[in-house]
């Protein structure tokens, strides 16, 4: 059985000042929403700057849901991918991910 994969990641960016980290997450918060529908495989994207101020916080999230791992791989090598990571990683200081199925029994 195929089970949905939702893809988890986190930012902190590196720039010198709060406005220039706030520029550098919203800069990437475009690049994701320009490919939104036309990735095959994605069945939902969520994509934010950080709104509450504290230590522990990120900069930036990005959550999305894939049809399955297979979409997920497929993902990791797509053009717009690559482009996003061109774009970001020399913004980053930081980034973290998690990948997890879902899971589709029913609610005890």
């Amino acid at each position: 059985m195929s089970r949905q994969i939702v893809h988890i990641v986190m930012w902190r960016m590196n720039g010198a000042t709060a406005e220039e980290r706030l520029l550098q997450a919203h800069t990437a918060v475009a690049a994701f929403e320009a490919t939104r529908g036309t990735i095959s495989g994605v069945l939902d994207m969520q994509v934010g700057v950080n709104v509450v101020d504290a230590p522990e916080a990120w900069d930036l999230a990005l959550s999305m849901r894939f049809k399955n791992r297979a979409a997920l791989e497929a993902y990791s090598d797509h053009p717009a991918h690559l482009e996003i990571k061109r774009l970001v990683g020399p913004m980053r200081m930081e980034r973290k991910q998690v990948d997890f199925e879902l899971n589709t029994a029913p609610n005890l």
